[in-house]
């Protein structure tokens, strides 16, 4: 008798963690208006970030950190995500660029930092494959291509 509850109590917590996990990504928020790679992006509750691929529904965690996305933007065959986070009682934005989709929150893999300052964004263009990103004060930083940019 001992042996079969102890099974069941086994048996039950994994199926409510499965539960659970399963829930969680079903909680799963879409970042709105932005494709990559023939996938999508949703939002966890726990602020993490999954690509999803549209085909196969496959999901890869691309980001576990939990400084705000400000923006994120389709450019190219990749993605532009701008975090914002507190650093000495000040706001601080970066911009990534991750021209697979993977990797959206550090210079790993093929991503590269392409903007650090205390400049808040307000508009990302890529038209052309070309990029332009105007700051709150009006100033710009321009690219041949989403992974470089100068002023």
């Amino acid at each position: 008798m001992k042996k079969i509850s102890i099974s069941l109590i086994v048996v039950s917590q994994i199926l409510l963690g499965l539960s659970i996990a399963s829930t969680a990504l079903a909680a799963a928020k879409p970042i709105a208006g932005v494709t990559c790679n023939n996938g999508f992006f949703v939002r966890t509750p726990d602020k993490h970030i999954h690509w999803i691929d549209e085909a196969t529904q496959k999901h890869v965690e691309v980001y576990d950190q939990t400084d705000d996305i400000y923006a994120m933007v389709q450019c190219g065959t990749g993605v532009i995500t701008v975090f914002a986070k507190e650093v000495n009682d000040a706001q601080q934005y970066s911009a990534i660029y991750s021209p697979n989709c993977m990797n959206i929150g550090s210079v790993t893999g093929q991503s590269s930092l392409i903007y650090q300052g205390k400049e808040p964004i307000n508009k990302i263009d890529t038209t052309d494959g070309k990029l332009a990103i105007r700051f709150v004060n009006n100033t710009y930083l321009r690219g041949k291509n989403c992974a470089s940019v100068s002023p």
